[in-house]
């Protein structure tokens, strides 16, 4: 299955403090800034540093350190740091925004729901909370609640490029293509060198099947930034979707060289090179995609898929099971365990299999036509039948399959008559 990644959601929304002093603390808490917007951290921690060591209860200082450490992926301190900003000043919605942010970044998310709506208690119009807790709401599935949330901080500030860019992406997550497009477009009007937002206007276009719309985007995203994996990644789906095979891996596999622990990349290079005959590369790649993401149902479907094409059956049966354990709404490796199962001669488990696709996605074709070659099997003639005319029925080429089921059953015709 080719799904095209998003950016996900932007979450670079942690907000500095000025604050309104004199001295050489305040000199160094702006020096600080200065350095951290400059992405050197480094400097910019050991200027707050400073800033606190002159004046010990500097709450702007503390938030704006654990803005720092946050952005050098030290989110504990930054956590500390916001604590310690909040304790000083419990009115202080900004802290407790960044550190929902930095509770979020840290798997915390119910954690951060808290710190955000506190922040918006103190503040009810704190676009940066509003836009924290879509970000929370967002990771819980909770998409009506993240978009309502993203809409609530671009009314008080309609300029707030994030925004438009994460609800975009709440709204692509829901299926709604074009009003993902007009945010991610609304989020580059306003920010014209906005990266994030051109990878996920190019995955919008390419789930519309608007190539030509969704390269342009993709390549603009990595011209703006040549390390975008995730660009890489949607590049080789779009390859994939127009049969440019070699292309597409060429895409995935500049994805796997600048994060090498992308794991749909490697699954769907893996079908790549499953699809060109080279099983053992297929084989690797989609062992790697499932030692990075034990959870990856399709890996274990599709490395199935290539054991079974072996003929190491055990093998391909016991991928399938792995991935409808992780997925047990999977009704492709439902539909691929029968077939295996069918292979092995275990008939009855075939068409249990079988029906548990059906029950899943009633309109597969395939798995009725299996179903309905188990049945034959069986000598259960009329639910045979049944099943193969229901198969034709959805698209099913008849003539193919009774061709085949003629190889193996000799009174087959005879048995199904006209169907």
């Amino acid at each position: 299955m080719q799904e095209f990644n998003l950016g996900v959601v932007d979450t670079s929304n942690y907000g500095f403090i000025y604050g309104d002093m004199d001295g050489d603390a305040a000199v160094y808490n702006h020096r600080g800034i200065t350095y951290s917007q400059k992405n050197d951290q480094l400097q910019a921690i050991a200027s707050f540093n400073k800033a606190i060591q002159l004046k010990a209860d500097l709450v702007e200082a503390y938030n704006n350190r654990g803005i720092a450490y946050a952005t050098s992926d030290e989110v504990d301190r930054a956590i500390e740091d916001f604590s310690t900003a909040i304790k000083l000043n419990p009115y202080y919605a900004q802290a407790y925004s960044n550190r929902g942010l930095a509770y979020f970044s840290n798997g915390n998310v119910d954690r951060a729901i808290e710190d955000c709506n506190r922040a918006i208690e103190l503040d009810p119009d704190h676009v940066l909370a509003y836009n924290n807790r879509g970000l929370a709401y967002f990771s819980k599935d909770m998409v009506d609640r993240a978009i309502e949330d993203w809409t609530r901080a671009m009314n008080s500030d309609p300029d707030y490029v994030l925004a438009h860019n994460n609800r975009g992406t709440g709204y692509f997550s829901k299926g709604n293509l074009n009003r993902a497009i007009e945010d991610y477009t609304k989020a580059i009007e306003l920010k014209p060198d906005y990266a994030s937002a051109y990878t996920n206007r190019g995955a919008v276009y390419g789930a519309k099947g608007e190539f030509d719309n969704a390269f342009t985007d993709l390549r603009k995203s990595i011209k703006l930034k040549p390390n975008n994996a995730i660009a890489y990644y949607n590049l080789g789906n779009a390859h994939n979707i127009k049969g440019e095979i070699d292309l597409a891996l060429e895409s995935y596999g500049k994805a796997i060289e600048l994060n090498p622990n992308y794991a749909d990349a490697y699954n769907n290079r893996g079908v790549d090179y499953k699809n060109k005959g080279e099983v053992d590369k297929a084989i690797e790649d989609y062992s790697t995609a499932i030692r990075l993401k034990s959870d990856n149902a399709d890996a274990y479907n599709n490395r199935g898929v290539v054991y079974k094409d072996k003929g190491e059956i055990n093998k391909a049966i016991a991928d399938y099971s792995a991935a409808i354990e992780r997925d047990p709404n999977y009704p492709e490796a439902y539909n691929n365990r029968g077939v295996a199962y069918s292979t092995k001669g275990e008939v009855k488990l075939a068409i249990e299999d079988y029906t548990k696709a059906i029950e899943l996605r009633s309109n597969f074709a395939d798995a009725y036509y299996n179903r309905g070659g188990a049945f034959l099997r069986l000598g259960e003639r009329e639910k045979a039948k049944s099943d193969l005319a229901t198969a034709r029925n959805l698209g099913s080429d008849t003539i193919i399959a009774l061709d085949k089921i003629l190889q193996d059953y000799d009174h087959a015709w005879k048995t199904l008559g006209n169907l």
